[in-house]
């Protein structure tokens, strides 16, 4: 039997960037898709205005240490300084 695992990452928009936000967060979960051990990985849009969640589903937790070292996560703390997340909540 396989273990698949989880990590689950929630943004907060900086005010009135939140559709920017989402489209950002689109792109880099398209890169990361393609990653070896990658089962899924999908952007949805919170119940809360301007929150969104980034969760990605993963072969092992072998595979998901590996993510954890990809040149592409960057990207998730680069949307702090470019100001459009302004709280970034990983769990995994």
């Amino acid at each position: 039997m396989s273990v698949q695992v989880i990590n689950i990452i929630h943004f907060k928009a900086v005010p009135g960037r939140s559709d920017e936000l989402g489209q950002r967060l689109g792109t880099l979960v398209e890169n990361l898709r393609q990653a070896n051990g990658c089962v899924d990985y999908v952007v949805t849009c919170a119940d809360t205005p301007g929150e969104w969640t980034v969760t990605g589903r993963w072969q092992s937790p072998a595979a998901l240490q590996a993510h954890f070292q990809l040149p592409a996560l960057q990207g998730f703390i680069d949307l702090l300084g470019a100001r459009l997340a302004c709280r970034i909540d990983l769990q995994h």
